[in-house]
């Protein structure tokens, strides 16, 4: 009932052409998804190209302010597809050429991309640049793109099929930032409208479940793949103005392997009624943002949290999905019970536990002469530890400080753990030596 009661709201504004209060009904559950997943604030809006059909804003903010409608949120990834309409623009300018290679114009990329990787691969995520985190999603930096990409160093595929990057829309940044001789901020609010926030409070990561505050940096090189930020007011009036904007209603899209295509920033799906959808998430540690144009139907859907942890990313995105086709009336559940989060806390904890036991019952067993196995546990502790500490970053595909941003709790657990066997190797090797005399006499 409450999809049916949505629908018909839009059909009447739509008709009638005058604003309808949002219905008691379809604002509950958005209030049950921020209850149950922790949300500390959220903002919520449906809009059309000329005026706002739902709108909601729950909860605080960092600093303990109710949410409203000038809550500054950084839009992560959602900043993708204000680059990909910027450069669209820019080339309607003929300040630039899609086609063109990056290096033509982007000397300064000679040693990071191909000189037949084009500003097209690098919109479209076909260029061969790898996702690597180390590069990105560095706070306080105020250099430009255009200083950072000469230091960048990746390994490249072959260019042509989907990659997904943020990589490329750096070097999007800096081809911006190189033919205008402006920065890229100053541009995006020219040839969008997207007028980004000087600054925001701050965000929430996820501490053993519970949202703890973080004051999320602003990366000036990363405005193109992630930092630009912005009110719900702000971020609905974008997407108004894309459903009828030419890069976002582009058919020119490459297939990303998964059911989708993406084209200009947005990830195109076709839903089971046959209505096509554009979407992208966006997330930096802290904050979370989800928007949807449904051009044909002349709707757009703006989801935004000041709550977001890697480790719970799954969940987000599938909430802020169900929420969004709720309103188009296709019924998917979201994501429910555990998921990557609670799984990696429960196994780190667990092993937490285990460890600390075993430490205790070493220290306090000092006096216990060490049993024959001793250095072949005193080498499997060493081991592990080395095994933890220089794999873990391989695995996550970024370092620990990093990590400490997107995840600070199974990153403290990483500490802590390695800790412990430092500590169960160490008291190992010191009952072995203090006992070695006694055995030496025996």
């Amino acid at each position: 009932m409450r999809i049916v009661h949505a629908l018909l709201t839009v059909v009447v504004v739509l008709t009638a052409g005058s604003p309808t209060p949002p219905d008691p009904g379809v604002a509950s559950d958005i209030e049950v998804v921020a209850e149950e997943l922790g949300l500390p604030g959220v903002a919520f809006r449906v809009v059309s190209e000329h005026e706002v059909l739902e709108n909601l804003e729950y909860g605080l903010d960092g600093d303990g302010a109710p949410i409203d409608e000038r809550t500054s949120f950084v839009w992560g990834s959602v900043s993708k597809s204000v680059t990909a309409a910027t450069v669209y623009s820019l080339a309607e300018h003929q300040a630039l050429t899609l086609n063109g290679t990056v290096n033509s114009i982007l000397p300064e990329s000679d040693s990071i991309v191909p000189g037949d990787v084009t500003i097209h691969d690098l919109i479209h995520h076909t260029s061969g640049l790898p996702h690597d985190v180390t590069e990105l999603d560095v706070w306080g930096r105020t250099e430009r793109a255009l200083d950072v990409v000469p230091t960048l160093h990746v390994t490249v595929a072959d260019r042509g099929t989907f990659r997904y990057s943020s990589l490329n829309y750096l070097l999007l940044q800096a081809i911006v930032e190189k033919v205008t001789a402006e920065p890229f901020a100053d541009v995006a609010a020219r040839e969008t409208g997207v007028h980004t926030a000087a600054t925001v409070t701050p965000g929430h990561v996820p501490f053993f479940t519970f949202p703890r505050s973080i004051d999320t940096g602003i990366d000036s090189a990363g405005m193109g793949y992630g930092y630009l930020s912005g009110s719900i007011d702000e971020l609905s009036r974008y997407a108004s103005r894309q459903l009828s904007a030419p890069a976002s209603n582009s058919p020119d899209t490459v297939p990303t392997g998964s059911g989708a295509a993406y084209g200009y920033g947005w990830y195109v799906e076709t839903l089971p009624d046959g209505t096509e959808m554009r979407w992208h998430s966006g997330a930096v540690p802290g904050y979370f943002t989800h928007v949807a144009l449904v051009p044909e139907r002349h709707l757009a859907v703006v989801f935004a949290t000041n709550r977001y942890g890697e480790l719970e990313a799954d969940k987000l995105a599938s909430a802020a999905r169900s929420l969004v086709l709720a309103r188009l009336g296709v019924d998917e559940p979201r994501a429910a019970g555990f998921g990557r989060y609670e799984t990696a806390l429960i196994a780190s904890t667990t092993l937490a536990v285990l460890l600390a036991l075993c430490a205790i019952r070493i220290l306090f067993g000092f006096r216990t002469a060490p049993g024959r196995w001793a250095p072949a546990h005193i080498l499997m502790a060493t081991i592990a530890g080395g095994v933890l500490y220089f794999a873990t970053p391989m695995v996550a595909g970024a370092p620990i400080s990093t990590l400490a941003h997107w995840a600070p709790d199974v990153t403290l657990l990483f500490w802590i753990v390695l800790a412990e066997l430092a500590v169960i190797a160490v008291a190992l090797a010191a009952r072995v030596w203090i006992n070695a005399p006694l055995l030496q006499s025996e």
